[in-house]
């Protein structure tokens, strides 16, 4: 059974981020290194009140949405993902994602949350644009959102510290008539929580 699903994929399905998730396993997701590596998380103890005070101030902003990622086979929370801050003007966001917990890695959960929280952007928010930054050297994450369709627009020289050596950031976009181009159309099932492809 999932619980309170809200976008319901192959394997995995995205419901939103409740209080209890902000407890292990999240809350030690921050603290490891393997994890957080390409990320500005993680370079100072995390703590309770952080994870308090994250959980208030997203769940209040109504220009970030945040789910968990659920695997839909054993209904474990394995990681999140944000689109925020969402700009309603010129119909733009950021896109954020995390799979902290380490077993589920190279089983495509990604790609496919990805593929998830962008139709969600596109077909549910009416987003015009979904922007993402990555570090060069994460060539996994670089590889994935290249294969969605997202193309690098900008490079930031040696913005991000990675151990010591600092590493450019790849500013990349992708625009909604060119997923919809790539990706065929997208549907949404306004009585369930279903997206599919035709």
């Amino acid at each position: 059974m999932m619980y309170r699903p809200f976008i319901v994929g192959m394997n995995i399905y995205l419901r939103g981020l409740e209080r209890s998730d902000i407890e292990d396993p999240y809350f030690q997701w921050l603290n490891d290194r393997e994890v957080t590596q390409f990320m500005e998380s993680g370079n100072f103890p995390n703590t309770l009140e952080d994870m308090e005070s994250f959980f208030q101030s997203n769940s209040l902003n109504k220009d970030t949405v945040i789910f968990a990622i659920i695997d839909s086979q054993t209904d474990k929370h394995i990681g999140n993902v944000k689109l925020g801050p969402i700009n309603w003007i010129s119909r733009n966001s950021h896109m954020g994602i995390m799979i902290g917990d380490k077993a589920s890695w190279g089983k495509g959960y990604g790609y496919e949350c990805v593929k998830l929280i962008v139709d969600y952007a596109f077909n549910v928010l009416n987003l015009h644009k979904v922007m993402l930054g990555v570090v060069e050297q994460n060539k996994a994450a670089l590889k994935l959102y290249q294969k969605v369709g997202f193309t690098i627009e900008g490079i930031c020289k040696e913005q991000f510290n990675l151990d010591g050596k600092y590493c450019d950031v790849l500013y990349m976009g992708l625009l909604k008539r060119d997923y919809l181009t790539t990706n065929g159309s997208i549907c949404f099932d306004p009585d369930g929580i279903d997206f599919y492809v035709d």
